[in-house]
């Protein structure tokens, strides 16, 4: 049982030592039975208020799967994941992440958004970290993590690897997409298609950002969209992006059947369209998301071909610390 949520605005943190003292000198350890402390940051932007929010519980040891479950629909954020100590005592963190209805194998924004609260706060790592190198361990494999620093415990940027080759999947009608977010289908490219790093994704092009802002995720059209072009697991989501100049994109992505409507910055989708749009190529991306939801955000991308592999595929980008606060579950 969720008794309840006290919570500190990140920015107070500096006026009340006491409190940052109490979040910050805690030793490594489950207290399932006391409070457990969570921070939230805002995960690919610059500023409060901006990008995609995501909650870290590091201390998640004794919770059961049901009980993330829970403390992730109280949350109510796209994500939130919970911290627990790798199998492999060489890596940082097995990191488990939900949204409000089901669990994911691996996601962007919050390895991204976690990654930075253990860089704020190291006591809480259950694992290694060697020169700003994180390992993350999730169900879609192990996610490498690069840190860079302004100065000690204060990061500056962050970079995930996909953790799964990339994978072009098949292709999704322009009708089928048009249904999913209410468009024409004369305003769609061509006919788009599924891909995957981790997690698959189907991507429609349109013709320009202010077809972007008309979109507005149709229920019906997803049900169906997701009977013959979805994933069991997964469900149907769809990223729409139109391209602004070299290297340049603007997006959306919804997901109704995961109980997402739409997303402010999806990591995970991100990477996917890079390397789709990068085809045998090296390139970079910046990625402009969530400004039609009122949280733009910024995602860095990075393809990079390597001979006889799969290439490599980063997503990168900044956060902003806003709260540092318990929950309880028991009164």
């Amino acid at each position: 049982m969720i008794a309840g949520i006290r919570y500190t605005l990140a920015s107070e943190l500096n006026e009340r030592p006491s409190l940052l003292t109490m979040m910050d000198g805690k030793k490594r350890r489950a207290k399932v039975d006391q409070d457990l402390l969570f921070a939230t940051v805002d995960v690919f932007t610059d500023r409060p208020f901006g990008g995609n929010p995501l909650a870290v519980y590091p201390y998640a040891e004794k919770l059961t799967g049901a009980q993330m479950q829970q403390i992730a629909r109280e949350m109510n954020y796209s994500e939130t994941t919970f911290v627990l100590p790798p199998d492999d005592p060489q890596h940082t963190a097995k990191v488990r992440i939900f949204t409000p209805h089901a669990e994911l194998p691996f996601a962007g924004h919050p390895n991204v958004g976690t990654a930075w609260v253990l860089a704020l706060h190291p006591e809480w790592v259950p694992g290694q970290v060697q020169d700003g190198q994180m390992c993350f361990e999730q169900q879609a494999g192990v996610v490498d993590v690069e840190i860079q620093y302004h100065s000690p415990q204060q990061p500056s940027a962050c970079w995930i690897t996909a953790p799964k080759p990339f994978e072009r999947l098949h292709t999704v009608p322009r009708q089928v997409l048009a249904s999913c977010v209410g468009i024409e289908v004369a305003v769609i490219c061509d006919d788009g298609c599924a891909a995957s790093v981790g997690i698959p994704f189907a991507f429609a092009e349109v013709s320009g950002r202010d077809v972007l802002t008309r979109c507005k995720p149709q229920l019906a059209g997803f049900e169906s969209a997701n009977v013959s072009h979805g994933y069991p697991a997964e469900g149907f989501s769809l990223m729409v992006y139109c391209q602004e100049g070299a290297g340049v994109l603007h997006a959306r992505m919804f997901g109704p059947l995961i109980g997402i409507t739409e997303d402010p910055a999806t990591g995970s989708a991100a990477a996917a369209l890079a390397a789709l749009l990068a085809g045998s190529e090296s390139k970079d991306f910046v990625l402009h998301q969530g400004a039609d939801m009122g949280r733009p955000s910024v995602l860095q991308l990075r393809v990079q071909q390597r001979d006889g592999m799969s290439p490599r595929v980063q997503v990168g980008g900044r956060c902003v610390p806003i709260i540092n606060g318990a929950l309880r579950l028991h009164h």
